[in-house]
């Protein structure tokens, strides 16, 4: 008994918070892009120089992520979590978000 009891709170505890990560690449080069303001629920962060970010965000709920850069036109992405309520790691390898150039061809054909 004691041990189920321990699993419940260590599966409890694990679900409570978790991290969204991802990359932030130009649409045209497919090169990341660094110094992207990403904004979560107020929460702000900027991308390093792979175009990396990291964020704790509330388990179980969805968000809306905010994208901005100089040049850049601005992009909002709704996140859910997956089936078990959780940003699963699985899903996270190829968390991938494209910047479209305000000089890009694509972007003036919109």
């Amino acid at each position: 008994m004691k041990i189920k009891f321990i699993f419940l709170i260590l599966l409890l505890y694990s679900c409570s918070n978790n991290n969204f990560q991802g990359y932030v690449y130009d649409y045209d080069t497919e090169k990341p892009l660094k110094n992207v303001y990403i904004n979560i629920n107020d929460n702000v962060t900027h991308t390093d120089s792979l175009g990396y970010f990291n964020m704790r965000v509330k388990s179980n709920s969805a968000f809306t992520i905010l994208l901005k850069r100089d040049h850049y036109a601005a992009k909002k992405v709704l996140r859910k979590p997956d089936s078990c309520g959780i940003f699963s790691k699985k899903n996270l390898d190829k968390n991938r978000i494209y910047l479209y150039n305000k000089e890009s061809d694509f972007f003036n054909k919109r």
